[in-house]
Order: structure tokens, then C-alpha cells, then sequence
């Protein structure tokens, strides 16, 4: 069985901090925009225009409904309140608006093409025998991060061989319902021998996101970990799979955790583990990568020792939707049904395993709720009239 293909260790981080010089920027942004012409992004470029044109004038705009509002109050009139009232609505509509772009125009500027970046970036994957690719582009069907809906990836890097390591910046231009990830971050994709369990592991030390729209884990689902790992990661695992999820992150895989990968989401979707982040994954700062490196390298060796692991509901013939029951799974039971079984199925996961339950998020329910009663609003004012 083909292992995961790591960085070399160690890796080499010369071209992410040595001078670059000039005609050698122009020489390597000429051969990069040849082999790649989306890397000059000019629909990226009309977007950032858009959104900056509308972060800019969102507050002259409410500047402007602010007074118009104030000169209705003091006309008077017998419609006055139905006036302010849709006044208000719009004003609130054109607030809300304009947070999204300038949150949206702040992501994507950073992502704008950065020849200097893509120079070193270039150097960086050539010295540690990776592929690069600038992008944006959107991710093909058989992409490990696919699953989580319409996406474009940047500054995409990978290791070779069928187990690869791919490494990328993403932007989530539609999201599936039970996407968990935020709209945009960056990730680190590991092929597993085996599929696996649906299991998330939430940094407690990541970016808040008290907000966020992406889809919400069911609480039922939080299994308490050992020791004071609960400081550092939240575990969910789908119900029934406690004793799986134990078996795979057992203590001395959770130190390294700890150690190594601070910060960072690790979630593992069928035969595909993701270290996920918030932030853009994908720099040109050598100690990013070091870590990462790090964090890879620790991982890698014990992603091997995965393989061993079988799901005996499926080898008792248990494949049923969520709503039957299934019990926990254990190594030794495992690996004793597995024998019994075809290899096929022995490397499945039960239906119930295959993903984790999920809900609408605070922030979702908040900005329904606020479009939902803005409308609400304008539709009773109108009505007045």
C-alpha cells in the first residue's frame, strides 16, 4: 500500500527568504502568466473593483438616508412614520450590504496576484519537489475539498504520487448545507488508507467566528477527550462512534496534536483527513511553513497505522440510515469481522459514520431573521399607505 507522500524533512525554505531580484521577477511572472493565465485573475480583479466601489460609498449612502430620515421627521406629514419607517428598512438592507462587501473585499484583496509571492512560491515547491499552481481555479470534481460545494482554490501546491499531500488557499463561492468550514481559509489534504468516520476536531485556539454561516455541529454529537485536550480541541463524532473516534485519536495522537497543529480544524470525510484554517493557509512566510511541515510530518506515520481499522456494522451487514441503531466499533472485533468479509466492504463506513449531524448556525439564523424582518418591515409600511 502506497504511504503518504510528506514534505521532505527538512524542508527547504531558502526561496521563501532570499532577495529577489528584479529581471528575475519579470522573468519567472512572464513564465508563470505563459503556462498559467488565470494567475493574472482579471475577473478577480472586476470583483475586488465591485466590492471596494461598495464598501467605499455604503457609508456616504447611509450618510445620506441618515438626513433624508431627519428632514422626513421634521416635514411632519400624516405619512411621516410610514415614510421613516421604509427610510429605515433600506438604510438597514444598504448597512448589512455593505459589512459583506467590505468583509468579502478585505479576503479577496489579499489574494490579489502578488508576483513576488508566486516567485518564491514557485522556488519554494521547486526546491521541495511539489507542483504549484496560482489559480484561482475552480476545483474539479475528484478535488478532496469538492465535497464542501462550488469553491475556487489559490496558490494550490502538492506532493506527488496517488497519496499526494495538496496544500491550498480556497474561497466557498456556494457552500453545501452541511459545509462546516468557513467561506474562506486555507487546508492541508491527506489521503487516508481507509475511509473513515466523519470526526471533527475544533481548535479552541483558531479564529472566533461567533458568526459565521457555515453550518452549525450538533452539541449531542461533542465527545469529551482525555486529560486537558478539551483545552485545546473540541471532538465530534457522529453518535454510535465514540469507541471508533477514541481508537483513532488516542492520547499520544492528540499530544502531537497539541504540539503541532495549534490553531488549525482537523477533520477527517472519508478517506481524506483536512487541516483546516480561517486564515489563508498558503504564504510566502517560511515559519508558516516549517509548521506546517511540522505538522504533516507528525501526522503521517500514524495516518498508516489507521489502516488496521474496519467498521464491523458494515461487516455485520448494519449499513443503515441514521435512524437505526449501530453499535460502537473496537480493533479487535474489527479486525476479526474484517476477515469474514470482502475487502470492499471492509473498507466502508456504516451510513450512520459517513457524516456528522448538523444545523443552522447562530449567524445563519441572525441574517435570515434580520433580511426577513427588514422585509417584513417594508411590506407593513407599504401597507400602511
Amino acid at each position: 500500500m502506497e504511504t503518504v507522500q510528506a514534505l521532505p524533512t527538512p524542508i527547504d525554505t531558502t526561496a521563501l527568504t532570499e532577495p529577489v531580484h528584479r529581471r528575475d521577477l519579470r522573468r519567472s511572472w512572464r513564465d508563470l502568466v505563459a503556462a498559467h493565465p488565470e494567475a493574472r485573475d482579471l475577473a478577480g480583479a472586476v470583483r475586488r473593483f465591485v466590492l471596494g466601489f461598495a464598501t467605499v460609498t455604503t457609508p456616504i449612502g447611509l450618510l445620506a438616508f441618515v438626513l433624508i430620515v431627519v428632514a422626513t421627521i421634521g416635514e411632519g406629514g400624516p405619512d411621516v412614520v410610514q415614510a421613516v419607517l421604509v427610510q429605515s428598512v433600506i438604510g438597514g438592507l444598504m448597512l448589512f450590504a455593505g459589512v459583506i462587501c467590505g468583509w468579502a473585499w478585505v479576503r479577496l484583496r489579499r489574494r490579489r496576484p502578488r508576483p513576488r509571492v508566486h516567485h518564491r512560491l514557485m522556488g519554494f515547491a521547486a526546491a521541495n519537489g511539489l507542483s504549484y499552481s496560482p489559480g484561482p481555479t475552480k476545483a474539479a470534481l475528484g478535488s478532496p475539498f469538492r465535497r464542501r460545494g462550488a469553491l475556487n482554490l489559490y496558490r494550490v501546491l502538492r506532493t506527488p504520487g496517488e497519496r499526494g499531500v495538496e496544500f491550498a488557499n480556497y474561497e466557498l463561492v456556494n457552500a453545501t448545507m452541511d459545509n462546516t468550514a468557513p467561506q474562506f481559509g486555507g487546508y492541508c489534504a491527506l489521503r487516508l488508507p481507509v475511509a473513515l468516520p466523519n470526526i471533527l476536531l475544533r481548535s479552541e485556539e483558531g479564529p472566533r467566528r461567533p458568526l459565521h454561516t457555515s453550518a452549525a455541529l450538533r452539541e449531542t454529537q461533542m465527545l469529551e477527550l482525555e486529560g486537558d485536550f478539551d483545552r485545546f480541541f473540541r471532538l465530534y463524532c457522529p453518535e454510535g462512534y465514540e469507541r471508533d473516534a477514541l481508537y483513532l485519536f488516542t492520547p499520544d495522537v492528540m499530544a502531537r496534536l497539541v504540539d503541532h497543529l495549534r490553531g488549525l480544524d482537523v477533520e477527517i470525510v472519508d478517506d481524506w483527513m483536512f487541516l483546516i484554517s480561517a486564515r489563508d493557509l498558503i504564504t510566502d512566510r517560511a515559519e508558516r511553513w516549517e509548521a506546517l511541515a511540522a505538522a504533516v510530518d507528525a501526522l503521517d506515520d500514524r495516518i498508516e497505522r489507521w489502516g488496521r481499522w474496519r467498521d464491523e456494522r458494515v461487516a455485520r451487514g448494519e449499513d443503515v440510515g441514521p435512524g437505526g441503531g449501530a453499535g460502537a466499533g473496537s480493533q479487535s472485533s474489527s479486525s476479526r469481522s474484517s476477515s469474514r468479509s470482502s475487502p470492499s466492504r471492509s473498507r466502508a463506513v456504516a451510513r450512520p459514520g459517513r457524516r456528522l449531524r448538523t444545523s443552522w448556525s447562530l449567524g445563519t439564523i441572525l441574517v435570515v431573521g434580520f433580511v426577513t424582518l427588514c422585509f417584513v418591515g417594508l411590506i407593513v409600511a407599504i401597507n400602511l399607505g
